[in-house]
């Protein structure tokens, strides 16, 4: 079920409705379930018991790790198990098409059958949610895991289909204390949804015509058609993200419960870091968390924490799609960071003009930080390196 429909704002009313005036609170929790379960099940149906099994199995391994009075050891073991079941289940589904067909390009013929299989919807959100409930309680950030809270946490709806990408220890307390919100907060979720809903529809949706050039480039177009493709996918993109990201803060308010953040002004971030900070701040977070850090992060030499920045930006840009596209669109942003990281080391303290700032040197930060991006959009947009170096091309030659 997608947000910017008929069949979700006729679920999302009269879900509204039963939750707030017939389901008692003690209840809630359980509506919240049982509505996320019709919310999934709408798409294919099949694959809710998918994310039933992937509940169970982390909530089973969890428990585990939670009662093995303190051996690190079978602590560990059930983390490895967890991760590589559920990792192991996103690169099946999500991936097994792209590996064989990437071996049939390399051979030059069919070697391996390209297997037939229908994405679940939403999977790479709810394995990366899982994956984080298991490495938060290895750590022992996450000292309990009530199961009707890990339902809950599990089946709400309005993350579901695009984030934002929820953490349990902050979910998990407002299950228990739902209540109906003040009509002004009711109204000002509301607004969120509608704001959501335009962006979506009447903004993102809108700019598909004028990107045709990158999608299908083609000698009919002129650079002028290339430079309206380039930025109208840049707010066809943000409006798109940011728009179901409002519809789901706002649909989480209208239901009594709170979820992060996920877009803030990102465009106006003055360096590529500053950028990752705003944009799908779920995700950019969870890369820092679960890939970043446990690779080494920055603790090591100025090329070590280049490689762990390449490798996790290549995987966040292969968890956005089964292409080699999105993987060096990742690799893209993984040296503009590892440049800005430099450059903040070694020419920014040397330079009086830099260390000082100013409106000048913020707003050449911020066209230079928007271009990288907006460039880099070119990967991330075209279905195929062919097609996006003939935007590439048809922009600057």
């Amino acid at each position: 079920m997608i947000f910017n429909t008929w069949v979700f704002g006729l679920f999302a009313m009269i879900g509204l409705l039963v939750y707030w005036s017939i389901v008692p609170a003690r209840n809630r929790p359980h509506a919240l379930i049982a509505l996320g379960a019709m919310f999934y099940a709408y798409s294919v149906p099949a694959y809710l018991l998918l994310i039933v099994a992937l509940a169970t199995i982390t909530y089973t391994l969890g428990h585990a790790m939670l009662r093995s009075d303190g051996s690190q050891r079978k602590r560990k073991l059930f983390l490895i198990l967890g991760v590589a079941t559920i990792a192991g289940t996103l690169f099946f589904f999500k991936y097994t098409k792209f590996l064989a067909a990437t071996v049939d390009q390399v051979a030059g013929h069919n070697i391996l059958p390209l297997p037939n299989i229908v994405v679940p919807l939403a999977i790479s959100f709810f394995t990366f949610e899982f994956v984080h409930v298991l490495v938060d309680i290895y750590l022992r950030k996450i000292v309990a895991l009530d199961l009707l809270d890990f339902a809950v946490f599990t089946m709400f709806f309005p993350t579901l289909v695009a984030g934002p990408i929820k953490r349990f220890e902050s979910f998990a307390p407002q299950v228990r204390s739902i209540e109906m919100p003040s009509t002004q907060t009711f109204l000002l979720n509301a607004y969120r949804v509608v704001i959501g809903l335009t962006k979506k529809t009447v903004i993102a949706d809108s700019m598909t015509l004028f990107i045709q050039p990158i999608l299908l480039p083609s000698d009919i177009y002129g650079r002028l058609d290339y430079w309206v493709a380039m930025f109208a996918y840049a707010a066809k993109i943000y409006f798109d993200f940011s728009g179901y990201s409002d519809i789901a803060i706002g649909m989480s308010g209208l239901l009594g419960l709170r979820i992060p953040e996920n877009f803030e002004r990102p465009y106006h971030a003055p360096n590529i870091a500053q950028f990752w900070r705003r944009w799908h701040m779920s995700l950019s977070s969870w890369i820092r968390d679960y890939i970043f850090i446990p690779l080494g992060g920055s603790r090591g030499s100025r090329f070590v924490t280049a490689c762990n920045l390449f490798v996790a930006m290549g995987i966040a840009g292969l968890w956005h799609g089964a292409a080699w596209t999105f993987v060096v669109w990742g690799l893209w942003h993984g040296v503009g960071l590892a440049v800005h990281r430099s450059w903040q080391l070694t020419v920014v303290p040397k330079v009086a003009i830099l260390r000082a700032g100013g409106r000048f040197v913020r707003l050449a930060s911020v066209g230079t930080t928007f271009a990288f991006v907006v460039v880099g959009w070119l990967l991330f947009a075209a279905p195929s390196f062919p097609n996006a170096y003939h935007a590439f091309i048809h922009l600057f030659a």
